[in-house]
């Protein structure tokens, strides 16, 4: 009988390590990989691209998710059939609040759920937060450098991603401090299916500000500044040092 390969990321058991940093670019995961000690390319189907490697003496495996929950959805569960165990978003987001500059670093505890696919696993009143010891470890490496200012608290994760201001600016309203797409799903499938989650996110625009990444669009022909850019590339050291930190302590 020929070995289970998961329809989507074509993955087998042995292709990945129990760490995955989930970027939602591709090409972010190709930036990853890069960062890493060493590291192959897997598996590249649709909008996943699998890289497997080391760091600091770790097997990290990155998955790219594409946009949105579903496929984040796609991703992990098909990740979780081949050994991962422990999943890290490394993304980008929008300010809710005033002041958070760009490109700041953002940890959410917590996710609000405005995504659809979670509703389809549990509850609408089911929470969506990150697992403790690995928001504890993404915070305090976050704050260990000082290129730029790091924030924690509540984000929306919605899957429009081109939403009127007054409704993201409601959740603002109450706490939220940032909008993005797959935090959500990631939180509350690592909740229900018994392993750990958590997110590091690069803010690329202040909503409240009028700088968000739907009205200011791309910049000369690309998705990010060079500014922003070099802010992904240090959340993924982040994300990576953290895993580092992971392995040996938990």
């Amino acid at each position: 009988m020929n070995e289970y390969i998961t329809p989507h990321l074509l993955l087998k058991k042995g292709d990945i390590g129990e760490y995955v940093l989930l970027p939602g670019d591709p090409k972010r995961a190709k930036l990853i990989a890069e960062i890493m000690d060493e590291s192959k390319l897997i598996s590249a189907n649709r909008e996943f691209l699998v890289y497997t490697g080391k760091y600091g003496g770790v097997t990290v495996s990155v998955a790219s998710t594409g946009i949105g929950g579903p496929s984040a959805a796609i991703a992990f569960e098909e990740l979780l059939m081949v050994g991962a165990k422990v999943f890290i978003r490394v993304g980008t987001c929008g300010a809710l609040r005033k002041g958070i500059e760009v490109p700041s670093i953002i940890i959410p505890y917590a996710a609000v759920r405005m995504d659809g696919v979670t509703k389809r696993y549990v509850d609408p009143e089911f929470p969506a937060v990150a697992t403790p010891e690995i928001y504890l470890v993404l915070k305090e490496e976050a704050e260990k450098q000082s290129k730029v200012k790091v924030y924690s608290g509540i984000v929306v994760s919605d899957d429009a991603f081109y939403v009127e201001k007054e409704k993201m600016m409601y959740w603002a309203n109450r706490g939220a401090i940032a909008i993005e797409m797959e935090s959500s799903t990631i939180f509350t499938l690592a909740q229900l299916k018994g392993v750990k989650a958590g997110t590091i996110l690069v803010v690329d625009g202040n909503i409240p500000e009028g700088t968000g990444k739907a009205v200011k669009g791309g910049f000369r022909g690309r998705e990010y500044s060079e500014e922003i850019a070099e802010a992904i590339r240090l959340e993924a050291k982040i994300a990576l040092e953290a895993v580092k930190r992971i392995h040996g302590n938990y």
